[in-house]
């Protein structure tokens, strides 16, 4: 099973591959990250329409009400972050990868970097 963080769940989504996110999980926190990316296309790099947000976050929202969601503990959370140097909202995508045993999906470039050390890690291109 892989676990999806909010990159790799945006940029899979503008591939078109939504059956990977069927298949997929994440945790809540990814609602957030992706309504922030499609707020940050619109607001500050002017790349989609106020409707274009509202209409990809409407099916966005939706894949992600299929995927399975995962609580990462935020002790375990917090923990992790403070060791490795991880935001907590990085750590939070690790820890359920490594509480849960699946495969970390990630573009975020630091996020994968450690993660490799830890868990099974792939981009999304990875991914057929």
């Amino acid at each position: 099973m892989n676990l999806l963080d909010a990159s790799a769940i945006f940029n899979l989504f503008q591939s078109g591959k939504y059956h990977l996110l069927f298949a997929g999980a994440t945790i809540p926190l990814a609602k957030y990250e992706i309504g922030n990316i499609l707020w940050k296309n619109h607001r500050i790099k002017d790349r989609i329409s106020k409707e274009e947000a509202k209409e990809s976050g409407a099916v966005l929202f939706e894949l992600l009400d299929s995927m399975e969601m995962i609580v990462p503990s935020p002790n375990s959370t917090l923990k992790f972050s403070l060791e490795e140097g991880l935001t907590f909202y990085d750590s939070s995508y690790l820890v359920s990868a490594i509480e849960t045993g699946y495969d970390l999906i990630t573009d975020d470039t630091k996020l994968h970097r450690i993660a490799t050390q830890k868990v099974q890690t792939r981009k999304s291109s990875d991914l057929k």
